[in-house]
């Protein structure tokens, strides 16, 4: 079977990216061949493109999660099925036709979330369940950059547990910040004295979903001694106090979120759609940023 997998030859801009098409080899133990449907685009698959975040050698393949439909399976196994409905994290690459992923990996697609929605949840919901897993007990949580993929889930995981929770986002952003159950700011000049309006004792635990240096030192300013400072971005921050999180796969986690989704518990937004062959103006648009929910691949 043949697949189309979008790769990059070198760094750079979206220019750079391209379809190859590739002969996938036969299906390996423990794995299921998934037909793609909708593959989330995230903000570190452009930042590998550029080559501000070097993940893998040279090409390199894109994207973490993805929603599809079964079209081969590890037949000495007898949970799953050809043409099951399923989500969840990919092995090497999602954004292409046919993907090969550990079946470990799969969670079951529910019926009443479409495609689209069911593609970008997988690898946001994973990384939202390790921050609040790793930060340990809070009773406050500041979110810089609340109004995307993670960020959104982020705050909803939080207050469902009972903290309190302000985040930032531009001011297009703040009633969506509102609708999550957050306590909405507006990042920029005179950050941490509107922080302090709203919330004038320290914070536990705050998480950086941007990277920037008025994130870092906004923490510093206004948690607590001893609280819990993280950054999901990926980037070399300026001060080591702010910890490095990085996601930890739990299908247990993952399947928390895709049913508080489906129950209607959980807000989840996907705000742009592309077809794959619109794959380089989808990764100029992430490069952008002010992305309010996920942005989506969709597949014929």
């Amino acid at each position: 079977m043949k697949s189309t997998i979008l790769a990059a030859h070198q760094y750079g801009q979206p220019e750079v990216l391209e379809f190859a098409q590739y002969e996938l080899p036969p299906l390996a133990a423990g794995m299921a061949r998934i037909q793609v449907k909708a593959s989330g685009i995230n903000p570190i698959d452009a930042r590998r493109m550029t080559g501000e975040f070097k993940h893998a050698a040279l090409p390199q393949t894109f994207g973490t999660e993805y929603a599809g439909i079964i079209a081969e399976v590890d037949g000495s196994q007898n949970e799953w099925t050809v043409g099951d409905e399923v989500l969840g994290s990919g092995g090497a690459f999602t954004h292409a036709t046919v993907i090969d992923v550990p079946l470990a990996n799969l969670i079951r697609k529910p019926k009443n979330i479409d495609w689209p929605i069911a593609g970008t949840i997988a690898g946001a919901a994973q990384t939202a369940m390790t921050i609040l897993d790793e930060t340990g007990p809070a009773q406050s949580l500041l979110v810089h950059g609340g109004s995307g993929g993670v960020g959104s889930i982020v705050v909803q995981l939080a207050v469902e547990k009972g903290i309190e929770v302000v985040a930032t986002a531009s001011a297009a952003n703040q009633d969506y910040i509102r609708k999550l159950g957050a306590i909405a700011v507006t990042y920029g000049e005179g950050l941490v004295e509107r922080l302090k309006a709203v919330h004038p004792t320290p914070f536990d635990v705050s998480i950086d979903m941007i990277g920037s240096e008025e994130a870092t030192q906004t923490s510093l300013a206004v948690v607590k001694v001893g609280g819990f400072m993280g950054s999901i971005a990926g980037r070399k921050l300026s001060s080591n106090k702010i910890q490095p999180v990085w996601v930890k796969r739990n299908t247990k986690n993952l399947q928390h979120v895709v049913d508080g989704i489906a129950d209607g518990r959980f807000t989840w937004t996907v705000s742009r759609e592309y077809a794959f062959k619109d794959a380089q103006q989808a990764y100029s648009d992430i490069l952008e940023g002010h992305t309010k929910g996920k942005s989506v691949l969709v597949f014929e």
